[in-house]
């Protein structure tokens, strides 16, 4: 299988190879191709946001925040010597530099464990819509993205030699971090059942494998790279099944906000009970149109929170304060902000799988998430190909990538007949996608 998975050299030492995903989009940019490999889009952050980061940046305190946020261009220029004509001339960058506040707060470190307000925020946003209020001084760590937090929380709360369980097809890094502090990765798969609309778990499966020494099931949902949402029956039973076991789970709810039709995400730590057996990793990235700006967080029960404080502040010390400032923004933002988040998915989804499904990939449409798990068997031209193979034709003849499906899988033969295209593009970029996929299919003479 064509993966990323880690290898040890001779002398037993640990080699962490690179993402196939970000390989992918190196590749991409290479060959000019619509990158809809890497889960990031091309569209930009609620202005909301982007306004929150230049305000701490210039404004460095909050008294210098409030004071950019009235401060007019009359004001800015009324007081100086310069000429009419040469302050219609003057450059955005030296407008700006005018307004920069001497004293600073809001550049330099802060808490490791995140800024009091946006933890604060967290916890305001949590009770909204998931129904329970974390304690920001016992319960919140901002991290430094959803990554980093889930390596924070596997070094905090499990030991080499530990098993920890992950449902197969999963994120990349799930696995490559647990090797790297020396956890064993356990897999169980999820499968998928075209009459349903679904992809399955099987709980006997489950309940046998929570039974193999292991210390924690990391849950995703919405799923990546199926697009599955797990329902409130199957979050009981999986929660059931750990407690009586004495799992831990440890949820990555990133995609929280991106769901289709009726399906409702339910945070599995609101569960009856659950509060003291489940870890959420969350993160502004995907709701924000930000993943370059690396701000998460961990909800914790307070007896794990002083470990992954520590490893966070040893790992990386903290998220960049400024964009801590700026996300309380994005947390803050109205419900209609929240809901137009589906609408614009959904009509993006429809794009890109119409276009799939006219050349003959099999996809059980996503409930969630903004990814289509693509089965490729029955696409001339490519259906006896490699995921690799079938990927990097794609990539090469039609300037479309993909990721290919066996990244996602650590053992058995089902990863082999997939591709991952990520939806998350502007609706344009998609349509140009749609429009190569089908020349493909002109191409092969269907």
């Amino acid at each position: 299988m064509q993966h990323s998975e880690d290898s040890e050299d001779l002398e037993g030492t640990l080699t962490v190879q690179e993402s196939v995903i970000r390989r992918m989009t190196r590749l991409a940019i290479q060959h000019n191709a619509v990158n809809l490999a890497q889960g990031f889009t091309d569209e930009a952050p609620p202005y909301d946001l982007v306004w929150g980061g230049i305000a701490a940046m210039l404004g460095g305190t909050d008294e210098g925040i409030e004071q950019l946020e009235s401060l007019s261009l009359k004001e800015i220029l009324g007081e100086r010597d310069d000429d009419s004509e040469s302050q219609s001339t003057l450059c955005l960058r030296d407008l700006l530099g005018r307004v920069q506040n001497s004293r600073d707060r809001l550049n330099q470190y802060s808490f490791p464990f995140g800024l009091p307000e946006l933890r604060e925020a967290i916890a305001r946003y949590t009770l909204r819509f998931s129904g329970f209020r974390p304690d920001p001084e016992r319960e919140i760590t901002v991290v430094l993205g959803a990554t980093e937090g889930l390596a924070a929380v596997l070094r905090a709360t499990c030991s080499p030699g530990d098993g920890v369980l992950i449902l197969q097809p999963f994120h990349e890094m799930y696995p490559s971090q647990a090797k790297v502090f020396g956890i064993r990765p356990e897999f169980i798969s999820l499968k998928e059942d075209r009459d349903s609309g679904d992809w399955i778990l099987d709980r006997e499966e489950l309940e046998a494998s929570l039974g193999r020494n292991i210390r924690a099931l990391i849950l995703n949902t919405p799923h990546n790279p199926t697009g599955k949402v797990f329902t409130r029956g199957e979050l009981e039973f999986i929660a059931a099944s750990c407690r009586r076991h004495g799992v831990l789970i440890i949820t990555d709810e990133i995609y929280e906000h991106i769901l289709y039709g009726s399906n409702q995400h339910h945070c599995l730590a609101a569960l009856d009970g659950m509060r003291d057996h489940t870890i959420v990793v969350n993160s502004i990235s995907k709701t924000g149109n930000a993943t370059g700006w690396r701000i998460g967080w961990v909800l914790s029960p307070e007896i794990y929170t002083p470990a992954i404080r520590g490893i966070h502040d040893t790992l990386v010390v903290q998220a960049p304060t400024p964009l801590q400032k700026a996300s309380i923004r994005l947390l803050d933002m109205e419900d209609e902000f929240y809901q137009r988040i589906k609408q614009v998915y959904a009509a993006k989804k429809e794009t890109l799988l119409m276009a799939l499904r006219d050349i003959g990939f099999r996809v059980t449409s996503p409930q969630g998430s903004y990814y289509l798990f693509a089965d490729y068997r029955q696409v001339p031209g490519l259906q006896f190909l490699t995921p690799m193979d079938a990927a990097m034709f794609l990539l090469k003849e039609k300037g479309i990538a993909a990721v290919p499906g066996d990244n996602f899988y650590r053992c058995g033969p089902a990863g082999n007949n997939y591709l991952r295209f990520a939806f998350c593009r502007s609706l344009n970029t998609l349509q140009e996608a749609a429009q190569r996929l089908s020349r493909l299919e002109s191409s092969l003479g269907r």
